[in-house]
């Protein structure tokens, strides 16, 4: 992926994938490297190691091979194909097994544009995916299908066929299609068009769906193997936490199977059901938030974490106590160290070395030029600290699906990318994270949006502004009442819950006050916002 290179030379993960793009150059009798979808990179490497485990559910302990994968996905994209569904937009709300891997690469294969949504999202929020991206199928999991038939035909809105993703259902589904993974090519894909879409709260607004591009996912292949050396197979086991609406998901979903490493997860995420997962498969590189990084080091023994290599934490800024409680758990050798990426530039940023201190995100990866910037948009120097700017024709997303004012927002006058996340840069070049910049924040490593939160509290009669910040406790809200209204916290708490995913509800609490703090033009004042809310709360900011 040596054309991907911005800056520096390309490394040993890199210059393996050139030699799978030339592969399939050969195959397709072409020269252009930008002619070579991920649908085709992905096909050529399952195809080529048909008998290596793709991967193992850690539920019930089987093993499942690329060619057992294939026989399942090819099916599925012959039938979207044939019903017209190329170039359509796909929902997928699946937990981890062999059917949402299967129904995740059969819709990339069709040329097909999956949106992928929380399995645990609840009626609002499917509601407002269904609306934004009309998709012309569903397929999600047999306990979720009532509740999504009822809310379409309730609410009468767009009406996508509905396919349950297990044996039955899929073999149903796909009854008039071949399995024959031989003569099967990639020929629906559109490189002018998406892959995939992922939901992200951005920086302002109800959640947004991010457009990833080929070009981006492509680059970021080898990302995560960025500081191994050994080629194929970096690693033997890599351990997959996430569901399918995160980054890291994808990340994994694409990465693994290019380079030859089984993945191990489970439909069933309690840390009890992990833990088993872990002393029993035993696997050797895992992708943890935060938060699950703190309950896995309170939770594992050092004999259960002892086959790790490589622990990558990302999703937000890692408490010190979080990585030596962690480190305590791991052998001496094992690389623990905290990446920082976004779903906007398709995957990673940083990957930090093996030797990086805990308090550092590492270097900025070669893919992407970037600098800091103060306020006035103007760079900054070594050791100070400035916004991260990022530059990279096929990194940065494509926009958010009908949503061109939020993508523009994002972008400076000459075209560079602001994360909105403010780091300052060491003189060896490393980076660290300062705080982020923008509106939304993170609980329990899931995106809090304030303005979809203020939506739903604002909708309760007799709120006549409200404001969402960030506490230790989890999201809080100032309200101001409207004058002969008599609202309670019950009041605002039970719309909260009944409407949001449980990790949005006001933990922090809600405070009842008779104005909020402004900015000179009249707009809410966040920051300023946050501090009182704290202090009106006795909350640790």
């Amino acid at each position: 992926m040596s054309h991907a290179v911005l800056r520096g030379k390309a490394t040993k993960a890199q210059t393996y994938l050139d030699d799978i793009l030339n592969a399939v150059l050969t195959t397709k009798h072409e020269t252009d490297i930008s002619k070579i979808s991920l649908s085709e990179i992905l096909l050529y490497s399952m195809k080529a190691n048909r008998s290596g485990i793709f991967m193992i559910n850690g539920l019930t302990n089987e093993y499942i091979t690329n060619e057992q994968i294939l026989k399942i996905a090819i099916p599925i994209t012959r039938t979207l194909i044939a019903n017209g569904y190329s170039r359509k937009h796909v929902m997928v709300i699946l937990r981890n097994d062999e059917y949402m891997a299967a129904v995740y690469y059969g819709i990339i294969f069709s040329g097909a544009i999956p949106i992928l949504i929380d399995p645990n999202s609840t009626n609002y929020e499917f509601t407002h995916f269904n609306n934004l991206v009309g998709p012309k199928v569903i397929f999600c999991e047999q306990k979720k299908l009532n509740d999504i038939t009822e809310l379409l035909n309730k609410r009468n809105i767009n009406q996508p066929e509905i396919v349950v993703a297990d044996s039955n259902a899929i073999h149903k589904f796909t009854k008039n299609a071949s399995s024959n993974i031989d003569d099967f090519r990639i020929t629906h894909v559109n490189l002018d068009l998406p892959v995939l879409m992922l939901p992200t709260s951005g920086s302002t607004g109800l959640p947004k769906a991010a457009i990833l591009s080929q070009g981006g996912l492509i680059a970021q292949l080898p990302t995560l193997w960025t500081q191994h050396s050994q080629f194929p197979r970096p690693t033997n086991i890599a351990m997959l936490v996430s569901t399918a609406q995160w980054m890291t998901h994808t990340s994994l979903m694409i990465a693994c199977p290019v380079y030859q490493i089984t993945l191990l997860m489970t439909p069933k995420s309690t840390i009890d059901c992990l833990l088993t997962m872990i002393r029993r498969h035993k696997p050797t590189w895992a992708l943890l938030g935060p938060t699950f990084a703190n309950t896995l080091a309170t939770a594992a023994s050092v004999d259960d974490l002892g086959s790790l290599e490589t622990v990558l934490t990302t999703g937000a800024k890692p408490g010190p106590d979080i990585m030596k409680s962690l480190k305590r758990k791991l052998q001496l050798n094992v690389n623990l160290c905290n990446g920082y990426g976004t779903t906007e530039t398709h995957g990673f940023i940083t990957i930090p070395a093996n030797d990086t201190p805990f308090e550092s995100n590492g270097n900025i990866l070669n893919i992407l030029e970037f600098k800091l910037c103060n306020e006035s948009g103007e760079e900054v120097g070594k050791c100070e600290q400035g916004q991260l700017y990022l530059r990279s024709k096929l990194c940065i997303l494509q926009g958010y699906y009908k949503n061109p004012e939020a993508y523009d927002e994002c972008l400076s006058s000459d075209g560079w990318w602001k994360t909105g996340d403010i780091f300052y840069q060491n003189n060896e070049g490393l980076m660290f994270f300062v705080e982020r910049q923008k509106f939304w924040f993170k609980y329990l490593n899931y995106h809090i949006s304030p303005e979809e939160l203020e939506s739903v509290i604002g909708s309760v009669p007799g709120v006549k502004e409200c404001v969402v910040v960030e506490t230790d406790k989890g999201p809080a809200a100032g309200v101001v009442r409207q004058p002969s209204y008599h609202i309670s916290e019950n009041d605002i708490d039970d719309i909260v819950n009944s409407t949001l995913s449980d990790y949005k509800r006001l933990r922090g609490g809600i405070a009842f006050v008779t104005s909020l703090p402004r900015t000179h033009s009249g707009k809410l004042h966040r920051a300023d916002c946050r501090k009182f809310i704290n202090k009106m709360l006795g909350c640790q900011e």
